[in-house]
């Protein structure tokens, strides 16, 4: 059932008084919000800079469910765990970006591997497809290269559905209603595109792909016979039900790997998670 107006409100409220953007600036923040709220409501599209990494962003004119609310309100402190992309990612790394929405994990990474380095960058929705490849031209960024297709552990084609009937909020796993809409889209593995480009490894892969984790994981298991890339992922136990998977089956397949599993602080310090819990988790090989 779609979350109410009053409670998405509240809920986002609640997570910006306590966001380390608001606490650095709180009357920033809140500005921010208003104004992005009237841009949205007259359907206003926005390009902002982020001198921090020295890049803009095209976002779209959408309040809820597209990604653009946080990164117009909190800039370079949307997530705290881009603090930690920006200590281990170099000149040279190779990234992936499987779920890239607008493209803020994206450009960040490109902006770090420089032009000696390899940005793959996976979006399959429509909307969401072209406002990366927007935002990938917008910061000259020739060492991304975009796929618009989903990652899986197949290749083929699959529905995408769009959640809540969100046009930028998607799922491969449906909500079983018969009035979700859907996309059609194409699926690949991490280890058959690495095969067609030619590249051998990988330094660190980012997945955002709404419950589809542990298949994301299955169609990379050449690349992690080989290597241990570093593996941030989400655990979205919601999102995770709508394919009948265990909530901690990115964790296991990971675990039984040699992997750690860390949070990230809102300082950018890790701190040690020792069993599967909900939100963003950083998988680190052990050394």
């Amino acid at each position: 059932m779609m979350q109410s107006n009053s409670s998405y409100f509240t809920t986002k409220w609640n997570y910006l008084r306590n966001h380390r953007a608001f606490k650095k600036a709180p009357l920033t923040a809140i500005f921010r919000t208003i104004y992005w709220a009237v841009l949205c409501q007259l359907g206003i599209p926005a390009t902002v800079e982020i001198p921090k990494w020295k890049c803009r962003f095209f976002l779209p004119a959408k309040f809820k469910q597209a990604g653009s609310t946080g990164i117009f309100v909190l800039r370079e402190d949307y997530e705290p765990e881009l603090y930690y992309l920006e200590r281990s990612l170099s000149p040279g790394s190779v990234f992936v970006d499987a779920g890239a929405n607008t493209g803020i994990y994206t450009v960040l990474a490109a902006k770090l591997v420089g032009d000696v380095g390899k940005v793959l960058s996976f979006e399959p929705g429509e909307e969401s497809y072209q406002n990366l490849a927007r935002n990938v031209k917008l910061n000259n960024l020739t060492q991304v290269k975009l796929f618009k297709s989903a990652l899986s552990d197949t290749e083929g084609t699959a529905k995408f559905y769009h959640i809540d009937n969100a046009l930028n909020s998607y799922s491969l796993g449906g909500d079983g209603s018969e009035n979700t809409t859907y996309e059609e889209v194409a699926t690949t593995t991490i280890d058959s595109v690495l095969n067609r480009e030619g590249i051998e490894g990988v330094d660190f892969i980012k997945m955002d792909v709404e419950g589809a984790e542990e298949y994301v994981l299955q169609g990379a298991k050449s690349l992690f016979s080989k290597m241990r890339p570093t593996v941030l992922f989400e655990i979205n136990e919601k999102a995770i039900d709508r394919f009948k998977l265990s909530d901690a089956g990115a964790w296991n397949f990971l675990k039984n790997l040699g992997y750690e599993f860390f949070k990230v602080k809102d300082t950018g310090e890790l701190q040690s998670v020792s069993a599967p819990q909900e939100g963003n988790i950083l998988a680190i090989p052990k050394a």
